[in-house]
């Protein structure tokens, strides 16, 4: 037993003995270790510190949900070195974009564009003149011409639809400024002579260099200030005199003397009309505006008195005449200066059993005696082919003639010289 003892003692020593020659071999290992550590701790720090990563020590910001961390595995070396390389990669491939890509070219300044104003419209009502419409708009009758391609016509039409111009540019302009087409033969001078104006006004008002360079179908402003004062206009052709006797004719022979045949052919020196027939019985003007012709016959003389001009006379045939243009206008739903038969004032005066040497007419759809004449009389020379025959003195003599229209009444004047 004891020699049994002796043998496990010998055996522990053993074991004590092996165990105290690994232990004292222990701290070389742990020293090599821990220098392995440190080197591999400053290796690390320098290459963190030469790419610019975060020293493992810093608290990195939380990765949002999602999204692949900015940094791999802290401690790792591998993945340290991986992410400063591609944190260097980015870096550079930002600044090669940045450097490669152009700025975007500034927007260049714009200026605003004036836009125009909306065209207004007007529909022309009964009673409207062309002179009443450029005042109430506040602009001359030649802006309304020539934004309405009017020409020269200063006659405006119920129902008609006219574009109301603007008065920019038109602030020194009088109302009775109008618009005149030049015609074949006119030069700058003899117009300024019509409208009563000196030629340097009319040059520098339609801004010509050449007072001679107009051209036929030119527009030209023509700047009154006020109503043009009219001459009693020249009438075209001279009228034939009245005869004295019954005319005489020329006999030509055309047959033999034997045979006793003549034939006469006369040259008459006036043209006188055959016998006209009897006038048709005329209905006279409805009731209620029966004194309506002599209200308008009293107007028309009232303002010749206001020129200095004498009165006219009322002729009844003339009325006759009158009185049937406007029954047929009434009839017929419209009104002009030919009937459905073709007819003019000529025949009509003629058919009525007028024996004058001229004749005229005017007519109009008004409400009252007063709108029909101020209408006529509402124009401005020499485009005022109404307003000359209330204030003529070649014919002498006047018959009116009125009935209902489908606005107001139809006003015929009818105009002659025995």
């Amino acid at each position: 037993m004891m020699h049994n003892l002796h043998r496990t003692d010998e055996r522990t020593a053993a074991q004590c003995t092996r165990q105290a020659g690994a232990l004292a071999s222990w701290p070389i290992h742990v020293s090599m270790g821990m220098l392995i550590g440190v080197l591999a701790l400053v290796g690390l720090s320098l290459l963190l510190a030469a790419c610019g990563a975060k020293p493992a020590g810093e608290i990195l910001s939380p990765t949002p949900t999602g999204q692949s961390p900015a940094v791999l595995l802290l401690g790792t070396p591998a993945a340290v070195a991986t992410q400063g390389a591609e944190a260097t990669a980015a870096e550079a491939q930002a600044e090669l974009t940045a450097q490669a890509t152009p700025e975007a070219p500034a927007a260049p300044e714009t200026t605003p564009v004036a836009t125009e104003p909306p065209t207004q419209e007007y529909v022309v009502q009964p009673g409207d003149s062309l002179l009443a419409l450029a005042e109430a708009w506040g602009v001359p009758m030649a802006a309304i011409q020539r934004a309405n391609g009017m020409g020269d016509s200063t006659v405006v039409k119920v129902g008609e639809t006219l574009v109301v111009p603007s008065p920019a540019g038109w602030e020194a302009a009088s109302r009775f400024w109008v618009l005149h087409v030049v015609k074949s033969g006119e030069t700058l001078g003899g117009i300024a002579k019509a409208y009563g104006l000196d030629m340097a006004s009319l040059q520098s008002v339609n801004e010509l260099a050449n007072a001679n360079a107009i051209v036929v179908g030119q527009e030209l402003i023509v700047p009154l200030q006020g109503p043009a004062s009219v001459a009693a206009p020249e009438p075209t052709a001279a009228p034939a005199p009245l005869p004295t006797s019954e005319p005489t004719a020329t006999m030509a022979e055309t047959g033999s003397a034997d045979e006793g045949e003549t034939q006469s052919e006369a040259a008459l020196a006036v043209d006188v009309p055959a016998a006209a027939p009897a006038p048709a019985e005329v209905v006279p003007p409805p009731a209620d505006v029966a004194d309506w012709p002599h209200e308008v016959f009293r107007l028309i003389n009232e303002i010749r008195a206001q020129y200095g001009l004498p009165a006219y006379t009322y002729n009844d045939v003339l009325a006759q005449a009158a009185q049937a243009h406007a029954n047929e206008c009434f009839d017929r739903g419209w009104c002009s200066h030919y009937g459905l038969d073709g007819s003019n004032i000529k025949d009509r005066v003629r058919r009525a059993g007028y024996q004058g040497t001229g004749w005229a007419e005017c007519w109009a759809q008004q409400a009252s005696p007063q709108a029909a004449v101020d209408m006529w009389m509402n124009e401005t020379p020499p485009n005022d082919p109404h307003r000359k025959m209330m204030l003529h003195t070649w014919v002498t003599e006047i018959g009116i003639g009125i009935t209902k229209a489908p606005y107001g009444c139809y006003f015929i004047a009818d105009f002659g010289r025995p």
